[in-house]
């Protein structure tokens, strides 16, 4: 299948302002990206991520929709994140805690359900062309979900580059994907959170 999450290491494009969008352009790009993304059943491969407190950190993604996706975190990070399909689990292994949320309370919902459709599944707050880099801002219509979510894509097939979250108290967090696979079968276990004293 078509690759539609992509390598954001890619040579970026001159930057230009963004011209307004049509409602029939903002309509299209919608259309676009909720088909590309509904396309990816697997990918995998390499992730950068700023936080709110501009630390960096690296690391791996694997990625099953539905539902389901895994951040290992490189060291010294001692982070691990993982989607089952219905909780998110954050495991720290220096303190050695789990902490778990329902997957619909976190901007990743939007990502990996089942039936992506953002037109009629979200709240659509903006949508930007950038001389050929996509930005679509959504916010989940049930409320459950904390902040908002930003998907970053390549106009050319909206493939996904990454994403930039923000919570509600105004906290960004950007997350650039690299080195990316799709298609390729993965590991079950890869999506099991599995708690210290199970370990």
């Amino acid at each position: 299948m078509g690759l539609q999450i992509t390598d954001a290491a890619a040579p970026a494009p001159q930057v230009a302002q963004p011209a307004g969008l049509t409602d029939k352009q903002r309509a299209d790009l919608l259309e676009r990206a909720s088909a590309a993304l509904a396309a990816v059943e697997t990918a995998s491969g390499t992730f950068e991520q700023l936080a709110p407190d501009y630390t960096e950190s690296t690391g791996r993604f694997a990625l099953s929709r539905p539902g389901k996706v895994r951040f290992e975190y490189d060291a010294p990070s001692p982070l691990l994140v993982v989607s089952d399909g219905t909780t998110v689990a954050l495991q720290d292994s220096e303190l050695e805690t789990t902490d778990r949320v329902p997957l619909g309370t976190t901007p990743l919902a939007l990502l990996l359900d089942d039936d992506i459709d953002f037109a009629t599944e979200a709240d659509v707050l903006d949508v930007q062309n950038r001389n050929g880099r996509v930005e679509i801002t959504l916010r989940d219509k049930s409320g459950e979900m904390d902040g908002t979510l930003t998907l970053l894509l390549m106009e050319s097939d909206m493939s996904l580059t990454g994403w930039r979250t923000m919570d509600s108290g105004g906290n960004p967090t950007s997350v650039q994907l690299t080195n990316v696979e799709s298609g390729k079968r993965l590991n079950p276990r890869l999506f099991v959170m599995k708690d210290f004293d199970e370990n």
